[in-house]
């Protein structure tokens, strides 16, 4: 993707997203961001003249393909599994990278928080 504003990679991801889930059968999901701007633009639309309207535009084009999508903005602090994946990020090759089932890295914390005794 290169050099790009925040706003643009929040987008990009959401494009991103709703191809894979679209090419792989899904129909009815949720799109979750922790972007309020980035879902406040697919869900009213931004100005024409916006940098960001062709992505905004490309979004509302791919959304038409799925039966239901349902737009949430999440917290940053409550997106734990994508900062954990962020994270892990920084160790992979540049490119996209699917995971067909949860990596240990996401599955770790998950166990130690509900096998993790009571004080």
């Amino acid at each position: 993707m290169g050099n790009c504003s925040i706003m643009h990679a929040e987008l990009w991801a959401v494009i991103h997203g709703l191809n894979i889930a679209t090419t792989n059968g899904y129909h009815n999901f949720v799109m979750e961001s922790d972007s309020a701007a980035a879902i406040n633009f697919i869900n009213h639309g931004c100005s024409p003249t916006h940098p960001c309207a062709p992505l905004v535009q490309d979004i509302r084009i791919l959304a038409v393909r799925v039966h239901k999508i349902t737009w949430i903005h999440s917290l940053r602090e409550a997106n734990s599994v994508a900062d954990l994946l962020t994270k892990k990020g920084q160790d992979l090759p540049v490119g996209l990278h699917l995971f067909d089932q949860a990596h240990l890295v996401l599955v770790m914390p998950f166990f130690v928080t509900v096998l993790k005794p009571s004080s």
